[in-house]
């Protein structure tokens, strides 16, 4: 596939604000029901992870769901951006995008995304574009149910145990964003060393890590069976926790992840299967 920086300006001018209809539609927790599932991990501009993922699941037979972090670190941060809120304006019933912690402007201008688009736009076309899309990342939902069965979100739960209805009823949009709970779905990380929650002095003030007692309350709370999620580098691509009740997926290879074997998750009926990509 090519791309052209002018085809990717065409694109954001022509569809953004049917995009951002799509997503003012949508409430903070997807429901989502399907037999043939990707679920696609960081890409952090891997646009070539993407393009693989195209070819080898094409999208009228399978449906896409995607953990966040589009944005920042990689080389093609922009054009990754664009592939992807592209498949989703063409098949906007089978393409879903979830909202990574990298979806906001606490992340940025510090990662990279920001200066990316100053580089390939000029100052006065990014800073139009860029506010634009901070709106339209306020407006992602942050977590889905698939099949009434696996719980779908960026980084993990939150200390204090929720329900799926206090998910259902969070604010959006919430730019940074500032509701506690929402920050905690996109910033914490599961542990096998803690039991219920520690303070996550790697990410920073406000995120926890959530051990296996936290799963295991959310997923009987809520009858569930696994959460899975993406918001770690895992060089293998893939990492189970929590006794395999939480699996994390990391899909990119750009920028400083150029060592790791990306992956998804594919849930074929009742079957899940980890595929190098």
């Amino acid at each position: 596939m090519e791309f052209s920086i002018l085809m990717v300006k065409e694109f954001f001018k022509e569809n953004l604000d049917a995009l951002m209809e799509v997503f003012k539609s949508y409430g903070p927790l997807l429901s989502i029901e399907s037999d043939r599932v990707i679920i696609i991990g960081d890409l952090h501009g891997d646009i070539q992870s993407l393009i693989n993922i195209i070819n080898e699941y094409p999208l009228d037979k399978w449906t896409y769901v995607a953990l966040g972090d589009y944005v920042d670190r990689g080389e093609h941060q922009l054009e990754t951006l664009y592939l992807i809120l592209k498949l989703k304006r063409e098949y906007v019933n089978r393409v879903f995008l979830l909202r990574g912690n990298h979806e906001s402007p606490l992340m940025n201008f510090d990662y990279g995304f920001y200066m990316e688009l100053v580089r390939k736009l000029g100052f006065h076309e990014a800073d139009e574009l860029y506010e634009r899309l901070t709106e339209l990342f306020a407006n992602m939902p942050v977590a889905a149910i698939l099949n009434n069965n696996y719980f779908l979100v960026h980084g993990g739960l939150p200390k204090d145990v929720v329900t799926i209805d206090q998910i259902s009823k969070l604010q959006k949009p919430d730019l940074m964003p500032s509701d506690y709970i929402t920050f905690q779905l996109l910033w914490n990380d599961p542990s096998d060393e803690v039991k219920d929650y520690a303070p996550n002095y790697v990410r920073g003030p406000g995120t926890y890590l959530f051990g296996s007692s936290i799963t295991e309350e959310f997923l009987s709370k809520n009858d569930l069976l696994m959460v899975i999620r993406g918001h770690e580098y895992v060089k293998e691509g893939y990492k189970w926790n929590h006794g395999n009740k939480v699996l994390t997926i990391f899909t990119s290879r750009a920028g400083p992840y150029i060592g790791t074997e990306p992956h998804v998750a594919v849930i074929q009926g009742r079957e899940l299967i980890l595929s190098r990509v």
